[in-house]
């Protein structure tokens, strides 16, 4: 299965790279801020590419996505994310910007590709119409527009969830996370980065256990840990350092703070760092087994220590959140996209069944307009005998 992963040049995220890049270490260190789907380019066939903005209405939906920097995010074709107004603080992992490698929608055959993945909407309808043998897929980046159907002219909707689901059917969602990798994609890439093995050492404190942007200094509600001699590592604006410090910590943790959906879990495990915070502050629970919830502060102590004097405990939990990214993030999501590719083709294929189901259905309707004239024609007849009979012509 041959896959092209796409942006547009106003998307605010994501890596910014040469059209056609495959090379995963290269895209996931370029990544202006998260590292999104890169598991695409460990574990698949995927090329990537950022095109032009095109004028469809579609491909404007961006601008009802983010409406409050809708008319900055042009910027990023000419400048990197720092340079945006309210976003000094950013730290990009390339020195371009988006539009240094973006080239036009049209230039690229899609035919060449089995599955087309766009964030937002990049690639407008009627180049989609050209290519009836590709599933066009997207993913809408802020998630705040997932729907249970396809828009746009598109095939299917990435939602952004995680779950046991498989899909089968075109014109619906898929579960798909934003961090799609596998259960060692980013352990492996840190190794290869650094040339070493994890430190194993200290705490990551997630994201929104903190207000300040960027993070100066760990959490307060973790304080007592630092005073206790515990190494409270914190999130970093560039990728490369924030990675590095997740890969290097034995534990990420969260205590308090906003309600997440999980993808800085993900994360962490495909890190190999084991998660600990309370099931209740995570969407998607099922990223945490029994065994892996604490409730406050005294509970991550206690297990902290427990499992530092046992560390086959340590690795059994590990595991277990390891199996649950496989399966739930990463094995169920290729599935689906595997199985609405086949059902595509086969509507899509000349004298297959659906496309007899298709003819029949058209068959149908036009005997009902048949059926219809008819009896209309049948009334009128019978109107205009009556009137006779009655003299009223």
């Amino acid at each position: 299965m041959k896959i092209a992963f796409v942006k547009q040049d106003v998307y605010q995220d994501l890596y910014v790279c040469p059209a056609g890049t495959k090379d995963a270490h290269a895209l996931l260190f370029s990544s202006m801020m998260r590292v999104g789907p890169v598991g695409l380019f460990t574990e698949l066939d995927t090329s990537f590419y950022i095109v032009d903005e095109d004028p469809a209405p579609e491909c404007q939906i961006y601008r009802s996505v983010i409406p409050k920097i809708a008319d900055d995010v042009k910027l990023l074709k000419t400048k990197t994310i720092e340079h945006l107004p309210g976003e000094e603080f950013k730290r990009p992992g390339s020195p371009y910007p988006n539009g240094h490698f973006s080239v036009p929608c049209r230039s690229i055959d899609w035919s060449d590709f089995d599955v087309v993945i766009s964030i937002n909407v990049s690639i407008p309808k009627d180049v989609i119409r050209q290519h009836p043998q590709v599933l066009f897929c997207y993913m809408i980046g802020e998630a705040n527009l997932a729907s249970k159907w396809a828009e746009f002219g598109y095939d299917v909707c990435l939602n952004q969830l995680i779950s046991n689901n498989i899909t089968s059917k075109i014109g619906g969602a898929v579960d798909f996370p934003y961090t799609f990798v596998g259960p060692h994609c980013l352990e492996n890439l840190l190794r290869q980065e650094l040339g070493r093995g994890s430190l194993q050492d200290g705490l990551y404190a997630e994201i929104n256990m903190s207000s300040e942007r960027p993070v100066q200094s760990p959490p307060d509600e973790l304080k007592p840990l630092v005073d206790d001699g515990y190494r409270v590592r914190i999130h970093k604006q560039n990728i490369r350092e924030n990675l590095q410090e997740l890969y290097d910590a034995k534990y990420f943790v969260k205590l308090g703070g906003r309600l997440i959906r999980g993808n800085s879990v993900i994360e962490a495990v495909s890190c190999g760092t084991l998660v600990l915070l309370p099931r209740d502050t995570l969407i998607h629970e099922e990223l945490i087994p029994e065994g892996c919830s604490v409730e406050n502060l005294e509970e991550l102590k206690e297990k902290v220590r427990y499992l530092d004097d046992n560390p086959l405990e340590y690795e059994r939990l590990l595991n277990l959140q390891r199996d649950v990214v496989r399966k739930m993030c990463f094995e169920n999501a290729v599935t689906s996209l595997e199985r609405c590719l086949q059902d595509k083709r086969k509507i899509m294929s000349k004298g297959s069944f659906l496309s007899q189901v298709l003819q029949r259905k058209r068959r149908a309707s036009v005997k009902t307009d048949l059926f219809l004239a008819k009896t209309a024609t049948r009334f009128r007849k019978k109107y205009s005998r009556v009137r006779r009979a009655l003299n009223l012509n």
